[in-house]
């Protein structure tokens, strides 16, 4: 959904927010065919401009238009917090890119604040909410830049702060902070969140095996290791160097129970791939029918 969208539905439901239910089902279908035939009378906002300009610098030809091109969007509405992730993925260099977040996070929650999002109706729905969805999406992208540093509390403190404006956590940043949890051996914390979601894909599974194998509980870590494979036949071969991801799916995207499920989760988890140098061997050994 973009902005101008959200703002034609906004205004839509206050216009008929007393209407029954029937009522409003068939003010739905005219507005919806209204819109499909561009019947609909709207004036552009700044933030939809600013959206537009976004999105030609989302496909300049060069790293230097993108980046002027991106900065106007953000001159023009301030609201327009997409152009300052945009920023952040086109800066090489980490340290400024968490820079950049760090000072467009900090100037949006102060935004949002004043704009009343952070009430305690809207707290918990952030990323339902398209005005609040980029600071979601740009927490995440801080939190694992930190985890990249090693500066994991830091980290732990935005993954739960994600948790507690989106608790659905559609933007799946709970698998990080487990991941987190695994890598400093927390039972407790990683049992606990990963009890609250009870689900058996690799990103939710592999921080729980390699949390009991840095344990020493090897009969757990088995435990996991066969869910592990029960869920997806390729992940052995991801130790054994034998894996060849499908080429048909686009690059980002993976499928469950596919080679790329494999690939993404791992990558997600090179650093804690990392604290476990010796895995593969267990993972191969224990995999053997």
């Amino acid at each position: 959904m973009d902005n101008k969208l959200n703002n034609m539905l906004n205004d839509f439901f206050k216009e008929n927010e007393y209407l029954t239910d029937e009522e409003l089902d068939a003010k739905l279908k005219d507005f919806v065919r209204n819109l499909n035939n561009n019947e609909i009378k709207y004036q552009d906002t700044p933030l939809d401009e600013a959206y537009e300009i976004l999105k030609k610098a989302r496909n300049a030809k060069t790293k230097k238009q993108a980046i002027k091109l991106a900065n106007e969007a953000f001159e023009k509405s301030n609201a327009c917090f997409d152009a300052i992730i945009f920023l952040s993925e086109l800066e090489d260099d980490q340290t400024k890119k968490l820079e950049i977040l760090n000072d467009g996070l900090e100037k949006e929650k102060e935004r949002l604040e004043q704009e009343g999002f952070f009430d305690k109706k809207k707290i918990g729905s952030f990323y339902s909410i398209f005005e609040t969805r980029p600071y979601i999406t740009g927490l995440g992208t801080k939190a694992a830049l930190l985890t990249s540093f090693g500066q994991i509390r830091q980290a732990i403190d935005i993954c739960k702060e994600v948790l507690k404006l989106n608790s659905n956590d559609n933007t799946g940043i709970r698998y990080l902070l487990m991941s987190i949890y695994a890598y400093l051996e927390d039972e407790k914390e990683l049992t606990k969140l990963y009890n609250k979601y009870k689900e058996e894909n690799i990103r939710a599974l592999f921080p729980m095996l390699v949390l009991y194998y840095k344990l020493g509980n090897f009969e757990k870590a088995k435990e996991y290791l066969n869910l592990l494979n029960k869920n997806n036949k390729h992940f052995v071969k991801f130790f054994k160097g034998t894996l060849e991801p499908n080429k048909d799916l686009m690059s980002g995207y993976y499928s469950i129970g596919d080679e790329t499920e494999v690939v993404v989760s791992m990558v997600d988890n090179i650093f804690l791939l990392d604290s476990v140098s010796q895995i593969d061997k267990f993972i191969i050994e224990n995999s053997k029918k």
